[in-house]
């Protein structure tokens, strides 16, 4: 049996860069019974919860992040960061990690440099097809770094960049159809449209869901998660046959069970999951280079719908279009599967405990 080793993982602010993170803890888990686990995170992103219901202690971590719509605090950032890396050092001396995980997302930057200076080797995992600023900022202090796509790996040292598909948790593989239909009441004749807004919510479609929910709800079951903090009165009340909620952590898997049609942003956790699951899609990226270049890459392989741009009308004609097609269903699903490897998280398990076999 190996001996005990204590991996530490770091990411939030979004969810993105948190399942990956937890499909990896699974897999450490399953190969070593002795694998001691901890989680640095954002005192106030949507992973909390998350993380702690995996049996993971939380530790909260305030990181500068490059927000271009306050310009004003750019000149202060390096500052900023200095206290943060402090604060990472101090937490990575008292903790003691035998090796670090990042996935994106500001608060790792301080932790990975942290793990460098500690002489802790750091593995970054890339989700997304084009490259963020936080996993370039971790790439010169990391051992491995691993990406979804062969379209990333150029953006990274050959000799330490390896292409390793995607991965998600394997409790996501596991709901029940009728746990969720009894759940929220759900009409069984009836399809059912998941509505993801992401862990932080997308304000955009929950504003066109409430316009054209009265239109769908005749022909279809709604389950929307609006995001923390995101809940609209018209949609809380909009029932029956539409049930909207702030957030799903052990239910996600029956809400992904019961739901013949998703609507969802691009971000690679959730594209990771409907790939995993080969769940029809209507996809609606976020006007950003990192989701965009996510979703002409569904929209090129046939993977999924992608609206470009948004509006109520444009989202009810094409979730009725796609209720009433099942070939192309049939498609969507065949190909979105076909995205990429799904098993992302053992092939990381394996080379990282292959790293620590000389110490063992």
């Amino acid at each position: 049996m190996l001996n005990e080793q204590h991996f530490l993982l770091t990411g939030g602010g979004t969810l993105g860069s948190v399942t990956p993170l937890l499909a990896i803890a699974a897999e450490l888990r399953k190969r070593n019974a002795n694998v001691s686990l901890s989680f640095i995170g954002t005192p106030n992103g949507p992973e909390r919860l998350l993380v702690e219901s995996q049996r993971i202690p939380f530790w909260q971590l305030a990181a500068p992040k490059l927000d271009r719509y306050r310009w004003w605090l750019w000149p202060i950032l390096p500052v900023m960061f200095v206290f943060s890396w402090l604060r990472a050092l101090r937490l990575l001396y008292v903790m003691k990690p035998n090796f670090v995980f990042a996935a994106g997302g500001y608060v790792g930057v301080p932790v990975a440099w942290a793990a460098f200076f500690l002489r802790i080797p750091v593995w970054v995992h890339q989700l997304d097809v084009l490259p963020g600023l936080a996993n370039k900022l971790m790439a010169p202090v990391a051992r491995k770094i691993s990406v979804t796509f062969e379209e990333t790996a150029k953006h990274f040292p050959k000799r330490k960049t390896i292409v390793v598909g995607s991965m998600v948790r394997q409790a996501i593989r596991h709901g029940e159809r009728e746990v969720a239909l009894q759940r929220y009441g759900f009409n069984v004749a009836l399809p059912t449209l998941l509505v993801v807004g992401g862990g932080t919510g997308a304000a955009a479609i929950n504003e066109a869901c409430a316009v054209i929910w009265q239109d769908l709800v005749p022909y279809m079951n709604v389950l929307h998660l609006v995001g923390r903090g995101k809940m609209l009165t018209v949609l809380e009340q909009a029932k029956p046959g539409y049930v909207a909620l702030e957030f799903l952590n052990e239910g996600m898997a029956d809400a992904y069970a019961v739901a013949d049609l998703v609507v969802a942003r691009a971000g690679l956790g959730t594209i990771s999951e409907l790939a995993a699951l080969g769940k029809p899609s209507i996809i609606i990226p976020i006007h950003e280079p990192f989701q965009e270049a996510n979703a002409k890459v569904l929209e090129e392989r046939k993977a999924a719908q992608v609206i470009w741009h948004l509006t109520p009308q444009i989202l009810e004609q094409t979730i009725l279009r796609l209720l009433d097609s099942p070939e192309l269903n049939v498609d969507l699903s065949k190909n979105i599967r076909g995205l990429f490897a799904l098993n992302a998280d053992e092939r990381i398990a394996h080379e990282v405990l292959t790293l620590l076999a000389p110490k063992l």
